[in-house]
């Protein structure tokens, strides 16, 4: 199918104080549109390779580098920094701006697929906007996401709001760091890097330690910030604003530590479930760990993403 250049474009963000860098993958003749939001202390540009694939399979595809990520965040020299206060809201409002300007252009049904931070960024956009996109958005994917009662996000925050005390809101805390990434190798030793637990691809661990944009520090206004947004996005009632029709689809490792091996990701279908949502399908791949579209057997992560795409 014949398919436009990745090309980049910007766009104002939604409080109008930094430009998005947006990443389009478009083809003629699109029959649907999928929007990716990317994990924390990654950008859209790695995502080139799924991007490729929807193309060939007739889906025009979207990225953006998040505030504080890529090249949004190098443009503004604020990698690891979303802003100074709600950060978390700036960059969820920054998603309904982007995806409205590029209605402009698509008409086609439009797909939200999250990863990581990114699928709790999709779960907050579809929540607070389902009304605004109703006509167009069609489903929800989150990969590599997890589920934990508002209560631990809560504690978590205090803790945040401690370091923001002890060190300031744009410095790096190591506790932050230790409480959030600092377990995840255990289940892999021995292990060959920091990062094994994202891939057992050793070529996609080192890409991701040798990309200037990707693997960065978060600062602690950061995490204050992207821990009250998980708090709120976690309660029943925000859970219950998700349209209850909406198809969703999760898939995950099973030695995700993201996911808790696969024990959150469950929690997030039952979540889900409660809230009232009808359609929620959950695939988790054995031996997989924390980016799937990563792993060594992606083509058939992407391939059972394909095909729950063109059911819808």
């Amino acid at each position: 199918m014949p398919k436009s250049p990745h090309q980049v474009i910007q766009i104002k963000s939604s409080d109008d104080q930094i430009t998005l860098q947006v990443h389009l993958w478009p083809v003629a003749s699109a029959k649907g549109w999928v929007h990716i939001m990317h994990g924390m202390s990654e950008h859209g540009g790695r995502y080139d390779h799924v991007a490729q694939k929807l193309n060939d399979a007739g889906f025009n595809v979207s990225a953006d580098d998040h505030r504080g990520h890529g090249l949004t965040g190098k443009g503004t020299d604020s990698l690891g920094h979303l802003a100074n206060h709600n950060g978390w809201d700036k960059m969820v409002s920054d998603q309904a701006e982007i995806i409205a300007y590029l209605q402009l252009q698509w008409s086609q049904p439009l797909t939200i697929l999250g990863h990581s931070m990114g699928s709790f960024l999709a779960t907050s956009v579809v929540q607070r906007y389902t009304k605004r996109f109703t006509h167009q958005l069609q489903g929800l994917v989150l990969s590599g996401s997890n589920y934990s009662p508002p209560w631990l996000f809560r504690i978590a925050a205090v803790i945040a709001s401690f370091e923001i005390w002890r060190q300031g809101p744009l410095a790096q805390s190591k506790l932050l760091h230790q409480l959030s990434f600092g377990s995840f190798n255990n289940n892999f030793k021995p292990v060959r890097t920091p990062k094994d637990w994202i891939s057992s691809d050793p070529v996609v661990v080192d890409a991701y330690i040798a990309d200037p944009l990707a693997g960065h520090g978060i600062s602690n206004q950061f995490w204050f910030d992207f821990l009250n947004g998980l708090t709120q996005l976690s309660e029943p009632e925000s859970m219950a604003q998700i349209d209850n029709e909406l198809p969703i689809y999760l898939f995950a490792g099973d030695k995700d530590p993201v996911g808790k091996q696969g024990k959150g990701v469950i929690a997030l279908q039952k979540a889900l479930q409660r809230a009232g949502s009808k359609q929620v399908e959950c695939c988790l791949y054995a031996d997989g760990r924390h980016e799937m579209v990563n792993k060594p057997n992606k083509q058939k992560v992407i391939s059972d993403l394909l095909v729950w795409l063109n059911k819808l």
